[in-house]
């Protein structure tokens, strides 16, 4: 999208906005009929999808600002045209691997994050020139795309093994009290418990013939990425969000302590909001909290006032202003439960109290074996990761009755 684009989607989003706030006010006290109802799901779905165009729009162009902007200041700090010894040999890398893996040569390499560095002016190695990104940098975007949690601004850890990883969690937190002069201080703790995030194994089984892979032309990298690395970000994200912790990562809304109970399974109302919302401790509202919620939750809220007759969740109109509720950002995640009797479709969380732990790189691995007798050869992608929550205190939500 260019820049005219999203700004033409932002205006039809406020529009469509106007509306569903329209006849919202319009039926306000009463049930609506069959056609309100129609045109109420309708514009919901509009908004929906104004906002997933929207951003990916300003995604776009954000990853191309940076791109322009590190090339500028690279052109800056040093000759561009004239790349250091470390720097050919770190780009040629794992091209040639991709290069081999299509000719047959390797059968298995692991894809590791690139280096990060900060750029320091005048230094070759600080800054001078440029890391190429690897395939593991290529799927961690996707899974920034396709997983609301890590969007959102959970903690990550990255490990170089799978082996356990066992970290304190907070589930209560101590309190001080006014001791007079000399009086015994009271003793007073936190409530500590182990959290064990392992490293469980996602994994993707794609083909191409072979006459494909013989094509000098053909990007084996890029074909990997969107095939298998879409597949492997999706289940990612899906269990970061609603993952049951039953022999698989435990997602944010199952690891999330109730704050409130809606009065029937299928609504939420203004009150639950503000429960919600008030229940979480003042320490952990903090400019990383945010709220997580389900397409059927939004569609819910987006109508909802408060006492004063203000709406409580209020549209971005701008780039820098996204979508909010109760002056927190909300993140739209259709891998969470649609409010349903017993189901968690809204969270309000400090997002650092939430674990994602990533082990190892991107294992990528051919087989010609597999499928010999339909001339295809099989590439398998996996990542092993783990997530849950590590101080219960900063994570709530809503439970539908």
């Amino acid at each position: 999208m260019t820049p005219s684009d999203i700004q033409a989607a932002f205006e039809a989003r406020q529009s469509a906005v106007h509306q569903l706030r329209e006849l919202a006010d319009e039926t306000r006290g009463r049930e609506m009929s069959a056609e309100e109802q129609q045109t109420y799901e309708r514009q919901n779905t509009d908004i929906d999808a104004l906002d997933a165009a929207i951003d990916e729009g300003l995604r776009t162009l954000e990853r191309e600002a940076k791109a322009v902007e590190a090339m500028e200041t690279f052109r800056s700090y040093n000759d561009i045209s004239s790349p250091t010894p470390e720097a050919a040999e770190v780009a040629s890398d794992e091209s040639t691997l991709f290069r081999q893996l299509a000719n047959g040569e390797l059968r298995s390499f692991v894809s590791q994050r690139s280096e990060q560095r900060d750029m320091t002016k005048g230094t070759d190695s600080a800054g001078g020139y440029t890391v190429p990104q690897t395939m593991y940098d290529r799927i961690w975007e996707k899974l920034e795309t396709e997983s609301m949690v890590i969007r959102a601004g959970a903690t990550v850890i990255r490990t170089s093994s799978g082996e356990d990883l066992l970290i304190p969690k907070v589930t209560a937190n101590p309190s001080a009290s006014l001791i007079g002069e000399g009086s015994a201080v009271t003793e007073a703790q936190s409530t500590l418990a182990q959290v064990n995030l392992g490293a469980y194994k996602f994994a993707i089984l794609t083909q191409a013939s072979q006459e494909l892979l013989a094509d000098s032309a053909f990007d084996i990298a890029g074909f990997i990425a969107q095939i298998g690395g879409q597949a492997v970000t999706r289940a990612l994200g899906a269990e970061f969000s609603n993952g049951s912790g039953s022999s698989r990562p435990k997602g944010i809304a199952q690891a999330a302590t109730s704050f409130g109970t809606s009065a029937t399974a299928t609504t939420i109302t203004a009150a639950n909001i503000i429960e919600v919302w008030s229940t979480m401790g003042q320490a952990y509202k903090t400019p990383d909290t945010a709220w997580l919620m389900s397409s059927s939750a939004a569609k819910l809220i987006r109508s909802l006032v408060d006492s004063n007759g203000q709406y409580l969740w209020q549209p971005g109109l701008q780039a820098e202003l996204p979508a909010n509720l109760l002056g927190y950002p909300v993140y739209v995640d259709d891998n969470m439960d649609a409010a349903t009797s017993g189901k968690r479709a809204l969270v309000f969380a400090h997002m650092p109290s939430f674990g994602v732990r990533i082990a190892g790189g991107l294992q990528i691995d051919r087989s010609d074996d597999f499928a010999f007798s339909s001339g295809l050869a099989s590439f398998r992608m996996q990542m092993r990761a783990d997530s849950d929550s590590i101080d219960d205190n900063g994570i709530g939500c809503l439970t539908q009755a």
